[in-house]
């Protein structure tokens, strides 16, 4: 089961989005600050990930095909595990009503897409990686 205690070895960021350029986009970002990525190119493999996983962030896109972002955070709020986990809505989407949506399930933040590299390292940074 997923332990909120982690070392500095264990830091992981996790991709869940189904648009491969984007995720190897980011991929390859980590790759330069020699951060360890996963990337889940479904929400099924996000949550499996997920539980099998230590991640001290997530990359959740919203509009995925067969099961949206929203639902791994129902799953996830669910289950217990949404307050333990680090998620940040990563959409394109400028849609008012989806960030007070997002709001209210208890998550804190959302980076747009197209993001910058230094809106990405902002990010990182502020989940105790060292970028």
């Amino acid at each position: 089961m997923w332990d909120v205690g982690r070392s500095e070895s264990d830091v992981k960021l996790l991709i869940i989005d189904d648009n491969n350029d984007i995720t190897d986009a980011v991929r390859f970002f980590c790759d330069t600050k020699n951060i360890d990525c996963e990337i889940a190119n479904s929400a099924s493999e996000g949550l499996t990930a997920i539980h099998n996983g230590r991640f001290n962030l997530i990359l959740l896109d919203i509009a995925m095909p067969e099961v949206s972002g929203f639902e791994v955070i129902k799953s996830l709020k669910n289950e217990g595990l949404l307050e333990k986990l680090n998620i940040v809505i990563f959409t394109a989407s400028s849609d008012h009503k989806l960030f007070e949506e997002i709001t209210k399930m208890g998550l804190k933040e959302i980076l747009k897409k197209p993001c910058s590299v230094e809106d990405l390292t902002e990010l990182i940074k502020r989940y105790n990686f060292a970028v």
